[in-house]
């Protein structure tokens, strides 16, 4: 496997596993049960991308990192909730801007096909969090 697509899809499963450790803090701390199946749902695909991205690694002859990524320490820094979930999307729409700068460089059909549904997912997550913001539910 190539270093750079080993990096970056490294880079990518420890910021979805500190996505998801963030979205596990932010369910237990939601004041609506609605908000806590939303950011359940979310936390879900976290983990889901995470472990897909190891897969895809290991598959492509890699070796999949096991770290979580800083972003974890960010959101507990980041004030009140409404201010940490403004900080989840942030990283959300990082996650998409990194798959878009790297999609090009992917030769393997499998792997380029997740990473776009991987994308969408998170546009899709982005909004229905953005929709809970606009709705008072956080």
């Amino acid at each position: 496997m190539d270093a750079q697509l080993e990096g970056f899809l490294n880079q990518l499963g420890d910021a979805e596993r500190a996505g998801g450790r963030v979205l596990h803090e932010l369910t237990e701390q939601a004041a609506s049960l609605e908000l806590q199946e939303m950011l359940r749902k979310v936390g879900h695909d976290e983990g889901y991308y995470a472990g897909e991205i190891a897969a895809h690694t290991r598959r492509l002859g890699g070796n999949a990192s096991n770290k979580t990524g800083d972003f974890v320490e960010k959101v507990r820094a980041a004030g009140d909730f409404r201010a940490k979930l403004e900080l989840l999307n942030r990283g959300q729409r990082w996650v998409i801007r990194k798959i878009e700068e790297n999609l090009a460089a992917v030769n393997d059909d499998h792997l380029k096909a997740f990473l776009v549904v991987m994308a969408k997912g998170h546009h899709m997550n982005i909004g229905a969090l953005e929709q809970a913001l606009k709705d008072g539910l956080a």
